[in-house]
C-alpha cells in the first residue's frame, strides 16, 4: 500500500468524468462547477489536531440533482503530535513535533436539493479516494534522559469521506460553498526509533472539519 502513487487513480478518473455524458437539453444550468475552497479540519490529537489546507473540486452535473465531483486538496504543513508518545518513551519537558505534509484525491457522488429559502440549495455527499502522507523525522531528549531519533513511514492511505452543507447563490454562475465534513483514514504508518530500534504503528484514524469555498459554474 506504502508504493501507491495518486497519479495511477488520476488517470482514469480524469477520462471518466471526460466521458459522462452531458446534462440533457431541458436543463439551463450549466453542466460543470469548480471550486477553490480552504480546509479547516482537525482530529483528536492521535495522530494530529489540526490539518488546514486548500483544495479544489471540479464537479459534472448529472440528473436528477446528481453530481460526481473529483477533489484535490493539500496540507502544507501539520503537526503529528509527540510520535514519541506511540513508542512509549518517556516524555520529555520539551514538546516535540514531527511535521508533515498530506496530498488527498477523492472521488464523490453528492445529491442538491432546493431549500424553502431563495438563494439556498443543500447538499450531502459520499465517496472515497486515496491520501499521500510524508512525514519528516524527529529527534530529540527522552524524559529519562536518553535520545530518540525517530522515522516514521506513512505512504498512502485509502479514505472514505462524506460531507454535507449549503449553496449560496452569489450570482449568475456564483456561489458560496460550505461543507461539514469527515474523512476516515485507512492508514499503517510504521514508527522506528533509530536509537534503540523500538517500534510501533498506527491504524485507522478520522478527520472532520470545514470547508469553505466559492463556485463557478460553466
Amino acid at each position: 500500500m506504502k508504493s501507491m502513487s495518486l497519479a495511477t487513480l488520476a488517470a482514469p478518473v480524469l477520462l471518466a468524468l471526460s466521458l459522462l455524458p452531458g446534462p440533457a437539453a431541458a436543463q439551463n444550468d450549466a453542466g460543470y462547477e469548480i471550486t477553490p475552497r480552504l480546509n479547516i479540519v482537525g482530529g483528536s490529537g492521535r495522530p494530529t489536531n489540526d490539518i488546514l489546507g486548500f483544495g479544489v473540486a471540479l464537479q459534472r452535473r448529472l440528473d436528477n440533482g446528481w453530481y460526481l465531483g473529483f477533489n484535490v486538496d493539500y496540507s502544507p504543513a501539520f503537526d503529528f503530535e509527540e510520535p514519541y508518545l506511540i513508542l512509549d518513551i518517556p516524555r520529555a519537558p520539551e514538546i516535540v513535533d514531527a511535521e508533515g505534509t498530506m496530498l488527498l484525491l477523492t472521488v464523490v457522488g453528492e445529491r442538491r436539493y432546493p431549500l424553502k429559502r431563495p438563494g439556498w440549495i443543500g447538499f450531502w455527499n459520499l465517496g472515497g479516494g486515496i491520501a499521500e502522507v510524508d512525514l519528516e523525522d524527529v529527534d530529540g531528549q527522552r524524559g529519562d534522559g536518553g535520545r530518540f531519533d525517530i522515522e516514521t513511514d506513512a505512504g498512502s492511505e485509502w479514505i472514505l469521506v462524506a460531507g454535507a452543507g449549503f449553496l449560496q447563490r452569489l450570482g449568475p454562475g456564483w456561489s458560496a460553498r460550505y461543507e461539514l465534513t469527515f474523512e476516515y483514514h485507512i492508514a499503517d504508518w510504521d514508527l522506528r526509533d533509530r536509537v534503540n530500534g523500538i517500534t510501533g504503528e498506527i491504524d485507522d484514524y478520522d478527520i472532520y472539519g470545514l470547508r469553505i469555498g466559492v463556485s463557478r459554474q460553466f
